[in-house]
């Protein structure tokens, strides 16, 4: 044997092998840029549609996030331990017994954040009047709250227009409107009458220290605090309290934890059923939001189809040369394939390289909204500026719903292909 022969079993050189399974892909990226224009104009458009979603997705998120935390501790907190009926129907006598016991337990846990008990009852107001005034101050119907001032979270207490917040018993802490209505400001005396626990007459004498104005109307009209062991004293409910609020260091964890809290009688009730009209609010516009994201991924497509269609009539005596050279239909439209999914690529990698760093950016120094939607974000309990969190799950949605539907584009022109006949393929004027 010759020098030059090669043994039987031995590989073909490089020359001679199939270069089927590496060239596919190369002369698939090669084709894209034989009309720059239309390659960046369609990558461009994946790009800013992933763009759109991404910075959307995660302003939205990091708003509905901020706005449903800041509600939560408002006044409400992440969850309460209730009366399991007391939700549904909230009577005096449906109260959390051994509060103290059972706060006890629960800050031994390192799940949450913050603890406060909380009793309330709706009761008439009316301002103590002078001697010598001669005339009957106006009763005012409200929703009279006890809390602990020491472990009170509440950013309520924080929203006062004068005076300051509780400290002591004897005090009283009101809405705004509700003290307009009562004729009062701060150092003034109230008297306030109610049921207690056991049918008899709940009576209290408070002095207002301070105010609060929420922007909502109907929060600032109906709601006052007193201290705790004044009004469980005077409305009989020794140490039991309607529901004890906490703060989560975790608020998505709220439903999970809940589930482990009940104990018979009583039971976990997260923001969710507390505020239900923010949770239906939140679904609402995610829902709102994914419609969007299904209209630009269906413009991407479209924009995809028509970048496709323009190729396969414009390289048709390509095609059919192709052909003519023995590379089969299912060969051109893998090439075609190929080039699809670098096209997606090509944008999603454009999507990211900008909305990364933007997303970063602004998750630190905020977006602003101005002074124009100051009363919006006001009345949704929503500050200043806004910090997205930058969305993992819609970004990668997006870029699945990108690569499968960019593949479909691809195919639906490249079906053409089957049909092709080689001679009138070559025939074809470029």
């Amino acid at each position: 044997m010759s020098d030059s022969a090669l043994p039987i079993d031995a590989p073909a050189p490089a020359a001679a092998r199939s270069p089927r399974s590496i060239s596919a892909a190369t002369i698939a990226w090669r084709n894209l840029w034989r009309n720059r224009r239309r390659t960046w104009l369609t990558a461009g458009g994946i790009a800013f549609a992933g763009l759109l979603v991404v910075f959307i997705s995660s302003l939205q998120t990091g708003a509905f996030e901020m706005m449903i935390d800041n509600t939560a501790r408002f006044f409400a907190g992440h969850l309460q331990i209730q009366h399991p009926d007391y939700l549904d129907d909230p009577r005096l006598d449906r109260a959390v017994a051994n509060a103290s016991a059972r706060m006890a337990e629960l800050a031994e846990r390192s799940e949450f954040e913050a603890i406060a008990p909380r009793a309330q009852a709706f009761a008439l107001l009316a301002r103590v009047a002078e001697a010598d005034s001669g005339a009957d101050p106006p009763a005012v119907g409200g929703l009279v709250v006890g809390v602990d001032p020491r472990r009170e979270f509440a950013a309520i207490r924080h929203v006062q227009t004068t005076g300051r917040y509780l400290e002591a018993p004897g005090e009283a802490y009101l809405g705004s409107v509700l003290a307009k209505n009562l004729g009062v400001a701060t150092g003034d005396e109230i008297m306030v009458v109610g049921n207690s626990e056991e049918g008899g007459v709940a009576a209290l004498t408070l002095t207002v220290v301070g105010t609060f104005s929420t922007g909502q109307t109907d929060f600032d009209r109906a709601q006052m605090h007193v201290h705790l062991d004044q009004f469980q004293s005077a409305f009989g409910l020794a140490d039991a309290v309607h529901g004890i609020a906490a703060t989560l260091k975790d608020p998505k964890s709220a439903l999970q934890l809940a589930a482990t809290l009940g104990d018979g009688e009583t039971t976990a009730v997260t923001w969710q059923q507390l505020l239900p009209e923010v949770h239906q609010m939140a679904e609402l516009k995610y829902q709102t939001t994914y419609m969007i994201y299904a209209l630009l991924v269906v413009l991407v497509t479209f924009s995809v189809v028509n970048a496709f269609i323009m190729t396969t009539f414009e390289r048709t005596p390509e095609f059919g040369m192709l052909k003519a050279l023995g590379m089969t239909p299912a060969a051109i439209m893998r090439m075609l394939s190929w080039e699809a999914l670098w096209m997606a690529l090509l944008g999603l990698a454009i999507t990211f390289a900008i909305s990364a760093p933007l997303l970063f950016v602004l998750s630190k120094t905020g977006v602003s909204f101005g002074d124009a939607y100051a009363d919006m974000t006001a009345q949704f309990l929503m500050p200043e500026r806004l910090y997205p969190t930058f969305q993992t799950r819609a970004a990668l949605e997006f870029s699945t719903a990108v690569l499968v539907l960019t593949q479909v584009a691809a195919l639906i022109p490249a079906l053409r292909l089957r049909r092709l006949r080689v001679v009138d393929a070559l025939r074809a004027e470029e």
